[in-house]
């Protein structure tokens, strides 16, 4: 007899404990599966006897749950419980006591869980099923860097009604889908990472099917600010024998407030590592902005691009590449391992291409001036008299890549 899936359901028992009870008879009803619930509310007593108490949540923490509930402000206790639930998971998980996750909560019960939840490694199942607060929050600090899925429930999570069983009923039938098509494959292939926007998707493309071609395999990140987070993070734990940036755009975009930051050490982890690294000026020339309503008006008066309604790029001016190129030097100049980098001189993006407006030599010699100034000297730079997006370039990627490895 094999043994059942057990799917840890963390939740606040003493606000949604009607809603975590449905959830936890519906797991538990199903054949190849088990609910193990984690509490952690704070205000009140538990709805039913979770199987790990909200008293043992804030125990981790270093405290009691009388002493939370005592807490007048709701930030304060959300803290405590959030530190304790993260230090419980991360013990059920090294034991191995459950192979997926499924949070139901509101902005509390949900801040909780995700922050939770970002402790899971990426392919572990994790599902969380939140209020309309996370759509008018934003997604990005809910899952941060991580594969977590997340449903918003049409109507608050409050009772049991036909609107929110059949969200219940949804996010049940989706963690155990999840963990029903987990297939352990084995990967032997060579890993490279790259990095691209869609400004760069010609080039990148290009240089992914030359590689699978050779043999090897490719993670492709894109460069939005998150993509890059992912990026950097992942390059530390996964095998990658090389990387190749086509998405350099995240380093103007936290120098000058754009939208698409990665964060102070974007371009850093494959070089404190020893990875070998092919660098472009992929898509330095924009900076990334929402809707045309998100642009500062310090940028009204640039070449703008509206690349579709939730991406508005102001052109980069001169000034503003010499200091990119500058912060890139400065990185790429601790790299320990093998470092090029390759400059396409007919433009650094699809739209920075003779006849189109966006096209400006004069600023992308701003940059590449300053590069050939501040980059280590035994870093080879090379140029490459076309565009990122033409045939020529991509395989001077494909090509420069391989002879550093």
């Amino acid at each position: 007899m094999h043994s059942k899936k057990v799917i840890l359901c963390i939740g606040t028992l003493d606000s949604k404990g009607p809603e975590l009870q449905y959830v936890k008879n519906l797991i538990n009803g199903k054949e190849n599966f088990r609910a193990l619930v984690m509490d952690v509310g704070c205000l009140a007593e538990a709805y039913f006897d979770a199987d790990i108490t909200a008293e043992e949540v804030a125990a981790a923490a270093g405290t009691t749950i009388e002493e939370v509930r005592a807490i007048s402000e709701a930030g304060p206790a959300t803290r405590i419980m959030t530190a304790g639930a993260r230090k419980k998971v991360q013990e059920l998980y090294e034991s191995g006591a459950f192979s997926g996750v499924l949070s139901i909560g509101g902005g509390t019960g949900s801040g909780i869980a995700a922050a939770v939840l970002q402790e899971l490694p990426i392919g572990f199942p994790k599902f969380m099923l939140s209020s309309q607060k996370i759509v008018q929050a934003g997604i990005r600090k809910y899952v941060g860097t991580k594969d977590i899925v997340i449903m918003p429930s049409i109507a608050d999570i409050a009772g049991l009604n036909r609107l929110t069983v059949d969200s219940l009923q949804k996010a049940v039938g989706a963690i155990t889908g999840m963990m029903d098509t987990i297939i352990p494959e084995s990967f032997e292939k060579p890993l490279v990472f790259m990095t691209m926007t869609g400004l760069s998707t010609g080039c990148g493309l290009a240089v992914k099917s030359i590689l699978e071609n050779k043999g090897f395999e490719v993670g492709v990140f894109h460069t939005i600010g998150v993509g890059g987070e992912t990026f950097e993070e992942l390059v530390k734990s996964y095998p990658v024998i090389g990387v190749i940036e086509l998405g350099m755009n995240e380093i103007g975009n936290e120098l000058f407030g754009g939208l698409a930051s990665a964060g102070p050490h974007r371009l850093e982890a494959a070089g404190e590592i020893g990875i070998p690294q092919i660098i472009t000026p992929g898509c330095i020339d924009i900076l990334n902005f929402l809707g045309p309503e998100t642009l500062p008006e310090r940028y009204s008066d640039r070449t703008i691009c509206y690349h579709n309604p939730q991406a508005t790029l102001p052109r980069v001016n001169a000034d503003e590449l010499r200091l990119i190129a500058s912060t890139i030097s400065e990185k790429l100049n601790r790299a320990r391992g093998k470092v090029k980098f390759l400059i396409p001189l007919r433009g650094f993006s699809s739209i920075d291409c003779e006849g189109n407006d966006f096209y400006d030599p004069v600023a992308n010699n701003a940059f590449i001036d300053t590069l050939q100034d501040s980059l280590r000297k035994d870093i080879e730079i090379l140029k490459i008299d076309a565009n990122i997006n033409d045939v020529e370039f991509s395989e001077s990627v494909v090509n420069e890549f391989l002879k550093i490895l």
